[in-house]
C-alpha cells in the first residue's frame, strides 16, 4: 500500500508540473499538503517530496557493471537541479564549486523563491556553461567527483534536453547552445534559442521560459552519436554586447514536456561551418592560444611525431624542427644534443633527467598540454650533475600576435621542475667585504653547504642615498653596487668558526657587515640565451599540475616595467566551426609593444595549488613569482634584481603563504606609484614601480620575507591595493 501511495503521488505531482508558469503556487500548495501526506504513507521526508515537486523529471543515478550507463536509457536524469547536488564518490565537492566551464563567468546561485540557478555572463571573449566531465581526481588521478550522474554521457540515449531559461540582458546575437566532446574534439550543431525550441518561442527577461531541444539536432556529420559530452556551452556572440543566461533545471528526458508552441521540429539552427585551416587560435581556460600541428610549420621546417617512446636522433639548422610527443609515448630525454628546436609539444610524456652527467637542451617554445607531462628533475644522489633547459627563439606577431610562445607554457598540463634541495638560501657578512679584495667572512660554518664554483649574491649596502619610502630618486646618478662571488675556495676558520670565501675576483665596492649575500646555485637551470631574439617566460594555466623547486631561473620574462601595451585581437565573426571547438579565427586590431602577463614564474588562473620554492630568480625586467587567481606557495626563494617587483600578487583573489623569501633590490622599476596608470589602464597597470612584494589583497600569509639592496619605490615595503570586494 505504502508503495502504490507513493508512487501515485510522485506521478500527481509530475503531472502538476506540466502546468503553466501561473500555475506554480497552486503546485507549491499542492506539495505542501501532500508532502506531509507521504510522509505518513511512506515513511518519505518532505524535502524529498519538495525536491520531486519542482518538476517532471525523476532524478537517478543511472550505472552499469562496467561504469557505463544503459542504452537505451528509461529514465529521466538531471544534470543541474540544486546548487548542492554534487554527483560525488567520496567527496564532498558540491556542483557550485566544481562544474562551471569558467569560474569568472558562471556561477550557481541559491535561490529559495525561484530554485537554485545557473548564472552564465558572456562576453565578447568568453561563452560560459556546464562541465559534463570529471569534477575532481585524486592523487593517482582516478575520478573521484562527477558534474553529473555518470561524467560524459551520450546524449541520443535520451530524446530530449531540456532546461528553463531567463535572458536578464541580450546581446547582439540570439542566444544560442551547443555541445562539446574533448577527445578527439568535436562539437554539435548550435541550436538557437527561439521559436519552436522555446515555449512561446522567444526567451523573456523577466520569467522563467521552458526550452526543449531534441537531442538528435545537436547531432553533426562528424559527430552522429553525440557521445562523450563534456561541456554544455551557452555562446557569446564575440561582440561588444553578449547576452547573460540564467538556466535551472537542466535535464535530460525521453517524456515530451507540455509546451504552447508545436512541438520541436527537429530542424536545428546552426551557423555556417568553416574549415579548420581557417582558425588561428583555440581556447584553453581563460585566453586563446595559437593553435599548433604539423600542417601549420613555417615552411622549412620538420614535424616529428614520436612513434616507439624514444628521443630522435637528428641534425638541423637551428629552430627548424618541432617535435611532437603524443598520448601515450613516454619519452626520456638524458643528453646534451645540439638541436636547437623550435617546439616541443607535450601531450603524452616527457622526462628530462641527468644520468651521471650534465643535461642541455635548447629550444624556443615547451607547450605541455591538457593530460600531457613534463618533468625535469634531479637526481638527489648526483650533486655533480647539470640540467640546463636554454630558451632560444624570435616571436612571431602573425601566428601568435598576444606574444604566448618562447618560453614554457602548460596549458592544463602538468609541469614539475624539481633540482636538488638547497640547504640555505642567504648567509650573514660576519665583516665587511671590501673594495679591491676578493675575500669575504660570513658567520658560521657552511663548507658542507657551499662548494667552489658556487655563486652568491652581495647586495648594495652603499649609505647616503635619499630613499624616503616614496619615490626613491635616481637623478641618473645611482650606480648599482650590487655584486656576485663566484666560490674559488672555501675554509672553515680555526678559531673564529665563521666562514672564510675566496671569490673568482675581486670586489670594486664594499658591501657591509650584518647583510646577506644570497645563494643562486641550483641543480637544474632554466635561462633565456643569450643569442635568444626574446626572452622566454615561464607560465601554467588550468589544471594538471605546476611544480617548480630549488630551480634558478635566469633572465626570464618579457613584460617591463614600461606601461602595459597588449595586442588587442577578437574573435572574428564570419567564422564558425563544428569540428573542433573552442577554436577561432582572430582578428588583431591593436598590435602591442609590452604585452601583460609575460612574466617569469606566473601562475596564471591555475586551478590547482602550485609551489614555487627554494629558487633563485634572476633579473626579470618586471615581476618575479607571479600569482594570477590562483593559490601559490612562494616560499624560500632568493629574487635578485626583478625590476617591477619580486612577488606579485595580481588580483587580490590569490592565496597561499608568501614566506621566507629573500629579495635583492637593485634600483629598478618605473620609480613611480601605481596610482598614475592604474586608472587609465581599467587596474592592470601596476607593481612597475620597484617593490619588494606587491599584494592587491590581504587573502595571502605574508611573513617572514627578508629584503635588502633599493627598491625603486618601497625598499622593503608591501604595497597593498584593497578591492572592495575582496577586502
Amino acid at each position: 500500500m505504502n508503495v502504490m501511495a507513493g508512487l501515485n503521488l510522485s506521478s500527481f505531482l509530475r503531472f502538476l508540473s506540466f502546468q503553466e508558469t501561473s500555475g506554480r503556487m497552486i503546485r507549491q500548495v499542492f506539495s505542501m499538503y501532500f508532502s506531509a501526506f507521504l510522509l505518513l504513507i511512506t515513511g518519505s521526508t518532505a524535502q524529498e517530496v519538495t525536491r520531486h515537486s519542482k518538476s517532471f523529471l525523476r532524478s537517478k543515478n543511472i550505472y552499469h557493471s562496467d561504469d557505463r550507463h544503459l542504452n537505451p536509457v528509461e529514465e529521466d536524469v538531471f544534470i543541474f537541479q540544486a546548487y548542492d547536488d554534487g554527483f560525488v564518490t567520496g567527496s564532498g565537492d558540491k556542483v557550485g564549486t566544481a562544474c562551471s566551464t569558467n569560474t569568472n563567468y558562471v556561477s550557481f546561485i541559491q535561490d529559495a523563491v525561484e530554485g537554485d540557478y545557473i548564472n552564465i555572463v558572456t562576453n565578447k571573449w568568453h561563452s560560459g556553461g556546464y562541465r559534463m566531465d570529471c569534477a575532481a581526481k585524486n592523487s593517482n588521478y582516478q575520478c573521484i567527483a562527477t558534474c553529473s550522474p555518470f561524467p560524459n554521457p551520450n546524449f541520443r540515449d535520451w530524446h530530449y534536453l531540456t532546461f528553463e531559461v531567463k535572458l536578464p540582458r541580450e546581446g547582439d546575437c540570439a542566444p544560442s547552445v551547443s555541445l562539446l566532446k574533448r577527445w578527439p574534439m568535436y562539437s554539435s550543431n548550435v541550436i538557437t534559442l527561439e521559436g519552436d525550441y522555446v515555449d512561446g518561442g522567444a526567451l523573456s527577461q523577466e520569467t522563467w521560459t521552458r526550452v526543449v531541444i531534441p537531442t538528435e539536432d545537436f547531432a553533426t556529420a562528424e559527430w552522429p552519436n553525440v557521445d562523450g559530452v563534456k561541456d554544455i556551452y551557452f555562446r557569446n556572440c564575440a561582440s561588444s554586447s553578449n547576452p547573460q543566461y540564467q538556466i535551472r533545471g537542466l535535464a535530460l528526458t525521453n517524456t515530451m514536456p507540455i509546451m504552447e508552441t508545436p512541438p520541436p521540429t527537429g530542424t536545428p539552427t546552426s551557423a555556417p561551418t568553416a574549415k579548420l585551416s581557417s582558425a588561428t587560435h583555440r581556447f584553453v581556460h581563460t585566453n586563446w592560444y595559437p593553435i599548433l600541428d604539423s600542417e601549420r610549420e613555417p615552411e622549412g621546417n620538420s614535424w616529428v611525431t614520436i612513434v616507439d617512446n624514444t628521443w630522435p636522433s637528428i641534425t638541423a639548422p637551428d629552430r627548424t624542427v618541432s617535435v611532437h610527443i603524443p598520448r601515450g609515448q613516454t619519452v626520456s630525454y638524458s643528453a646534451s644534443d645540439s638541436v636547437k628546436y623550435d617546439k616541443i609539444i607535450v601531450e603524452g610524456s616527457l622526462s628530462i633527467t641527468s644520468l651521471g652527467s650534465d643535461v642541455s637542451l635548447t629550444v624556443s617554445t615547451i607547450v605541455v598540454e591538457e593530460g600531457g607531462s613534463l618533468e625535469v628533475l634531479s637526481d638527489p644522489n648526483d650533486h655533480d650533475s647539470k640540467i640546463l633547459i636554454e630558451i632560444e627563439g624570435a616571436l612571431d606577431s602573425t601566428v601568435d600576435p598576444e606574444q604566448t610562445m618562447v618560453g614554457i607554457l602548460a596549458l592544463g598540463g602538468n609541469l614539475t621542475i624539481v633540482g636538488n634541495s638547497v640547504a640555505r638560501k642567504m648567509v650573514t657578512l660576519h665583516s665587511a667585504a671590501t673594495s679591491g679584495s676578493t675575500q669575504m667572512e660570513v658567520s658560521g660554518d657552511v663548507t658542507d653547504i657551499f662548494r667552489p664554483g658556487d655563486e652568491l649574491i652581495l647586495p648594495d649596502t652603499q649609505s647616503g642615498l635619499d630613499v624616503l619610502h616614496w619615490n626613491f630618486v635616481n637623478s641618473g646618478t645611482y650606480v648599482d653596487q650590487t655584486e656576485s662571488c663566484i666560490i674559488e675556495s672555501i675554509q672553515l676558520g680555526a678559531e673564529s668558526g665563521n666562514t672564510n670565501i675566496m671569490c673568482s675576483r675581486a670586489f670594486v665596492y664594499e658591501h657591509g657587515p650584518g647583510f646577506h649575500a644570497g645563494y643562486v646555485s641550483r641543480s637544474i637551470v632554466v635561462r633565456t640565451s643569450a643569442s635568444s631574439t626574446d626572452r622566454g617566460h615561464i607560465m601554467h594555466t588550468s589544471g594538471g599540475k605546476f611544480e617548480i623547486r630549488n630551480v634558478r631561473i635566469d633572465n626570464l620574462g618579457r613584460t617591463t616595467t614600461d606601461m602595459i601595451d597588449s595586442t588587442v585581437m577578437a574573435v572574428s565573426p564570419g567564422y564558425t566551426f563544428s569540428d573542433l571547438d573552442p577554436v577561432a579565427r582572430m582578428e588583431v586590431s591593436h598590435h602591442g609593444v609590452n604585452q601583460i602577463a609575460r612574466y617569469a614564474l606566473h601562475a596564471h588562473h591555475s586551478t590547482v595549488e602550485a609551489y614555487f620554492t627554494g629558487n633563485a630568480l634572476l633579473d626579470s625586467p618586471r615581476d618575479g613569482c607571479v600569482a594570477h587567481n590562483s593559490r601559490v606557495y612562494i616560499q624560500d626563494n632568493v629574487i635578485v634584481g626583478a625590476a617591477g617587483t619580486g612577488v606579485f600578487l595580481e588580483d587580490g583573489t590569490e592565496t597561499g603563504p608568501v614566506t621566507d623569501n629573500f629579495i635583492i633590490g637593485r634600483g629598478r622599476g618605473s620609480r613611480g606609484h601605481d596610482d598614475g596608470r592604474f586608472a587609465i589602464q581599467s587596474g592592470q597597470d601596476m607593481a612597475h614601480g620597484g617593490f619588494g612584494i606587491w599584494a592587491r589583497g590581504k587573502l595571502a600569509l605574508i611573513q617572514r620575507n627578508h629584503a635588502e639592496g633599493h627598491f625603486g619605490v618601497a625598499p622593503f615595503a608591501f604595497f597593498v591595493h584593497c578591492p572592495s570586494q575582496v577586502c
